[in-house]
């Protein structure tokens, strides 16, 4: 019996780190545009952008995990591969980046306080959280596939 317990700890812990894994990746590929924008504005907040934007990729991978599984339930999200809403997960992952990284690294130099650049790391998951109301106002209700998810 121990052993077919922890069988299923592996596998939800296996499965739990995928989840994540593919949130950080969808995160990070479809947020290239924002990527670009952080290089050149990084040498205006040089301390500040890094730390917003580490903290906005490593909470937003598991704000993503968390809301794909139900965990968190703010919404139906589309699945991973649905190329119909690619243009609109670009602009708002982008957007919703570059707000966090790029506004919260200016906003804590501006206050003159490296620990705001901390708030990265909430603004990406507060931003996600608000994604499937923005998906369905553009496409109506995510057509969802239980067994091509992980």
């Amino acid at each position: 019996m121990s052993a077919t317990i922890a069988g299923l700890v592996r596998h939800r812990t296996i499965q739990w780190l995928e989840r994540v894994f593919f949130g950080g990746a969808e995160l990070s590929v479809l947020s290239t545009p924002a990527f670009a924008a952080v290089l050149v504005l990084q040498t205006r907040y040089p301390d500040a952008i890094p730390i917003a934007g580490l903290l906005a990729i490593g909470t937003g991978s598991v704000a993503i995990a968390l809301f794909r599984a139900k965990a968190v339930d703010v919404g139906a999200w589309p699945r991973r591969g649905e190329l119909a809403s690619v243009p609109l997960r670009v602009g708002y992952f982008s957007a919703l980046f570059a707000l966090s990284t790029v506004g919260v690294g200016a906003g804590a130099v501006a206050a003159g306080s490296l620990w705001l650049a901390l708030l990265g790391g909430v603004v990406q998951p507060l931003g996600l959280a608000a994604f499937p109301s923005v998906y369905r106002a553009v496409h109506g209700e995510p057509l969802q596939h239980a067994a091509a998810e992980l």
